[in-house]
């Protein structure tokens, strides 16, 4: 690991890289949190009901094939 911090140490403007990639992360992590609390409650509770839900529709093909 000292091998990794030492190389990384000697290059230059690593520290912008490390800056925008957190930058990325937060900015993607508030689009996904506001996009989640932004959906009707409806919506979200017809998505956790599918889930469960057995029945297939006629144009849907079964994932598992019946001999």
């Amino acid at each position: 690991m000292k091998i990794i911090s030492n190389l990384l140490e000697n290059i230059e403007g690593i520290e912008n890289w490390y800056i925008s990639g957190l930058i990325i992360f937060f900015t993607m992590f508030i689009i996904f949190l506001v996009r989640t609390l932004m959906k009707p409650r409806q919506e979200m509770e017809d998505i956790k009901k599918s889930i469960l839900d057995d029945e297939t529709v006629d144009n849907e093909k079964p994932l598992v094939s019946k001999r």
